[in-house]
This record gives C-alpha cells, sequence and structure tokens, in this order.
C-alpha cells in the first residue's frame, strides 16, 4: 500500500509539474529570455571575460518576469480564454489549476524577476518593472477589452527584455540596442494581428475588439501594410548598426526583412486565413533567426 500510494503521488506530483509548465506557456518566456540574451550579447563589449553570471541572471529575470506576467493575464483572461475555441482547452478554464494557484505562481515568479533585476542595477529594475505593468494592466487590464490598439499599447513590454539585458551588462543602451527593441515593439502587432485574423471568429465570441474583428478589411490590410513597412525601415537601419563591419551579415539580415515584408504585405492586401497562418509563422522565424544570429555571431562593433 506505501508503494502504491509513493507511485500515485509520484504521478499525481509530475502531472502537476506538466500542467504548470503547459499554464506558462514555455514558448512565450523562451523566446522572451532568447530575447534577453541578445540584448546582453549585444551590450557585451568584448574587453575581459564574457559577464556569464550576470547574462544569465538577467536572462532568468526575464523569462521569470514573462512567467509571472503570462500567470496574472491568464487569470485576467480566464473568461475570454473559456469562451474561444482555440484557448478554452488551457489549465485555467478547464479548471485544470485554480485561480489561486495561478496567481501565487505570478507573485513569486514576478518577485524573483525583480529581486533579480534590482541585483544587477536601478535600470534593469526599472525596465523589467514597466514591461511588467504595460503587460498586465495596460494591456491585459485596461485596453484588451477596449480597443483594437491594445496590442500597440502592450507593445512596450516586448521591447524590454533587449533593453534589459543589454543595461543588464552595461549604460548607456546604445543606438543599435534601442533600435532592436523598437524592431520587437514594430514585429508585435504583425504577430499578434496576423493569427487573431486566422481565429477572428473565436475573438468575436469573446467580444475582444481586435483589428481584424472591429476593423474593415480596407483599414485592417493598409494598417498592417504600413505595420510592415515601419518593421522593415527600423530593420534596415538597425540592420547597418548591428553589422555595420559584417557587410554578408547586412545583406542576409536585409534580405530577411525583405522577405518578411513581401510575406506580411501580401497578406494585408489580399488577406485570407492561409496567409494570415503564413505571415504569422514567418514573423516568429525573422525574429527567432535575427536573436539566434546576434549570439552565436556576437561580434559587434561598439
Amino acid at each position: 500500500m506505501h508503494i502504491e500510494s509513493a507511485i500515485s503521488a509520484t504521478a499525481f506530483a509530475r502531472n502537476k509539474l506538466r500542467i504548470y509548465w503547459q499554464y506558462t506557456k514555455p514558448r512565450i518566456w523562451l523566446l522572451f529570455a532568447v530575447e534577453a540574451c541578445a540584448g546582453a550579447v549585444l551590450g557585451y563589449n568584448h574587453e575581459g571575460s564574457p559577464p556569464l553570471i550576470r547574462i544569465a541572471a538577467i536572462v532568468l529575470s526575464v523569462a521569470l518576469g514573462a512567467i509571472g506576467a503570462e500567470a496574472f493575464t491568464n487569470v485576467i483572461d480566464k473568461e475570454i480564454d473559456s469562451r474561444m475555441e482555440r484557448t478554452k482547452s488551457r489549465p485555467l478554464p478547464t479548471n485544470a489549476i485554480s485561480s489561486g494557484e495561478a496567481l501565487t505562481l505570478g507573485a513569486v515568479a514576478v518577485a524573483g524577476s525583480l529581486m533579480l533585476a534590482e541585483a544587477l542595477g536601478t535600470f534593469p529594475l526599472l525596465l523589467i518593472a514597466i514591461g511588467l505593468i504595460d503587460n498586465i494592466v495596460i494591456y491585459s487590464m485596461l485596453s484588451k477589452r477596449t480597443t483594437p490598439w491594445s496590442i500597440v499599447l502592450g507593445s512596450v513590454s516586448g521591447g524590454v527584455p533587449i533593453w534589459a539585458g543589454y543595461a543588464a551588462i552595461r549604460l548607456p543602451i546604445s543606438a543599435a540596442g534601442w533600435l532592436l527593441g523598437l524592431l520587437v515593439l514594430a514585429w508585435i502587432p504583425l504577430h499578434i494581428w496576423t493569427i487573431a485574423y486566422a481565429y477572428a471568429e473565436d475573438y468575436r465570441v469573446a467580444n475582444v475588439p481586435m483589428a481584424p474583428v472591429v476593423w474593415s478589411r480596407r483599414r485592417f490590410g493598409w494598417t498592417l501594410a504600413a505595420a510592415s513597412v515601419v518593421l522593415f525601415g527600423i530593420a534596415l537601419v538597425g540592420d547597418g548598426l548591428l553589422w555595420h563591419r559584417q557587410i554578408a551579415f547586412v545583406l542576409l539580415a536585409d534580405l530577411a526583412a525583405m522577405a518578411l515584408l513581401i510575406i506580411t504585405t501580401q497578406f494585408a492586401l489580399q488577406p485570407s486565413i492561409l496567409r494570415a497562418k503564413q505571415a504569422f509563422m514567418a514573423c516568429n522565424i525573422y525574429l527567432l533567426l535575427l536573436f539566434i544570429a546576434i549570439i552565436a555571431v556576437g561580434s559587434f562593433v561598439k
């Protein structure tokens, strides 16, 4: 009986950990962690040994902050998620975990994030705090249910990992560092609006005024096209600053940005669910490859 109870308890614990892992949305916080690492590598000036402990600390701080923010925003969005076909099987709507458990997880993760950021300096702490407030309060609590521009208002939190990663290593943040964060800000509306178009009916049912739901097809298309051009412009300037002694990398980065511009503009001008999903994947691949290249090469001129 004792062995059976121990096996049962172990299985329960494993299942609970799996649910918590799913609840934190690993793909999101891992992307933020990679983003913070890219910012830290960009801030490293190649004088002396790499500050691996500081890099690890800011990456963990950002990851914990993203986990905490997801925990809180999922509780705020529980009713919305329960109405949407795409999200109704998530742990909170299905009561796999309770709101109390989710809030506890969020509080612990946010506290850990802020303590680590504080150990790295006042500016990284301030940036992490701004990111959390933007995501949890400005986006999820105040604007998601009231305006189709909510994702633009909430995009500041997307640039924070870059800036916090850079600030944890050196100050002031360079023009290249600021531009890389701005590129993420421009990327977020494309990323969200493309997938929102594919699941527009879900948002309509949940009464969430996302741009593809409340705007005309013409207005949505032209706004998305304009956002694509803005991202491309930032990318061109940023690529020049990031890779200006590595001409091959400048060309490759510019070509990648051009490919993304073509894909998102095609979707904007002739929207369809298939093109929305293609544009969504292209956005993800573009940003991930850019961060991986920054981390892998790590050869920037200061």
